[in-house]
């Protein structure tokens, strides 16, 4: 990995814009437009801002900033099997290993100056402490003014919603008193115009992955949501969108479906480096992950002539803000919606969120009739990573289904 990014956002969009120019396929578009975010944060025409995971990124579009959260870098890294060193200088400056390993590797990254230096950072308080502090500590390391979002917890009330709003307005004053750049309305109109289109075509692909058997394998919408976000609110967005839809319903037109046995859901996060378990589940045992805990549009259209109200809104029915209760009442409806029969649940080490709710995720699933697994495992860090342990836990667990 280089020591600066730029160099590897660029490779990676010259290299996959030759093969989405030969071949234009839904999960090489995304990784070329994700490729394209990543280059904004080191081209002067764009702000640069490092956010938390559930900000609106639709208002960053709006105001040419170029932003990506936090966690995204911690599984990039992984996912390039860079992490561990990014993981050990962190731990060695005195950030502890039991803490949230995605947010580890942000700060080692952020010491190693591999992204440059933000002009923005962006917390907010769903869903996690973890994901602020990292925020407030990056902040410190660098010298760069944050702004938090404080997120009220569901359900939605006209007062709630007006306290968000203002926050909002808060965020765009201090985007252009750091940057320059303005919130122009029309533009913001623009954006959400855009992430309705993109919205409503991502629903029906969803729609698409309910039918049995679902014409997806277990990757196709691998970390699809948490990233697409990112596009939310621009062309790009609506041309992934499209793209993902079109080949689901090439291959139900084709009568190609890729078999399955056992329907499953899996909860919250992917593990981010290379491993074998998707491919195992499937070929051993016809196993089909058909929904991702994360894959969910949830939200109404935004109101294109108020469309921070309709952010707002959507914020604090997020899934995972709130009470307990609140989540595990979307995760029941996803496991009724797509006929699931297990799920499994990678508790990510580190993840108080997650690993403090497995019991009450699992008993809540089991009223549902859907046994579900819960994992051992840091879904960012392969030096803890033990794969003949989890294939064998998983083994008894689809034994059983």
């Amino acid at each position: 990995m280089d020591t600066n990014l730029k160099a590897y956002f660029d490779g990676l969009v010259g290299s996959l814009g030759k093969k989405v120019a030969e071949q234009k396929t839904a999960r090489r578009l995304l990784a070329y437009e994700t490729g394209r975010i990543g280059q904004k944060l080191f081209d002067d025409n764009y702000a640069h801002a490092w956010t938390g995971v559930f900000v609106p990124f639709e208002i960053f579009r709006a105001m040419d900033v170029g932003a990506v959260f936090i966690e995204f870098v911690g599984a990039m890294l992984a996912g390039t099997g860079s992490s561990a060193s990014f993981l050990a200088d962190a731990e060695g400056f005195g950030y502890t290993g039991d803490g949230c390993a995605y947010h580890r590797a942000m700060i080692g990254a952020a010491r190693k100056e591999l992204l440059g230096k933000p002009q923005l950072l962006i917390g907010a308080t769903t869903p996690c402490d973890g994901g602020m502090k990292t925020i407030l500590n990056v902040a410190r390391m660098t010298g760069v003014e944050p702004f938090t979002l404080d997120i009220p917890y569901p359900p939605v009330t006209k007062d709630k919603v007006d306290w968000l709003v203002g926050q909002y307005g808060e965020m765009t004053r201090y985007i252009e008193r750091l940057t320059g750049k303005k919130y122009d309305p029309e533009r913001m109109k623009e954006s959400a115009r855009l992430s309705n289109k993109a919205s409503a075509i991502v629903k029906e692909l969803y729609e698409l992955c309910k039918l049995r058997p679902a014409p997806i394998t277990s990757d196709t919408l691998r970390n699809f949501q948490i990233v697409f976000a990112l596009l939310m609110g621009g062309e790009e967005g609506v041309d992934v969108a499209e793209t993902f839809l079109s080949e689901t319903r090439a291959i139900l037109d084709s009568g190609a479906v890729p078999p399955e046995k056992h329907r499953l859901l899996w909860v919250q996060n992917r593990i981010q480096f290379k491993n074998n378990i998707v491919t195992w589940l499937e070929e051993k045992y016809g196993a089909k992950i058909v929904v991702d805990e994360l894959n969910h549009i949830y939200w109404d259209d935004l109101d294109e002539d108020n469309p921070l109200e309709g952010l707002a809104i959507r914020q604090i029915t997020h899934p995972l803000n709130g009470p307990l209760e609140h989540r595990l009442a979307i995760l029941d409806k996803l496991a009724r919606e797509y006929s699931v029969d297990g799920a499994i649940n990678p508790s990510h080490w580190g993840c108080r969120q997650n690993c403090g709710a497995r019991q009450a995720m699992k008993d809540s699933l089991r009223a549902e009739g859907v046994p579900m697994i819960n994992l051992d495992v840091d879904c960012v860090d392969p030096r803890n990573y033990f794969e003949g342990q989890i294939l064998t836990r998983l083994q008894g667990f689809m034994e059983m289904l």
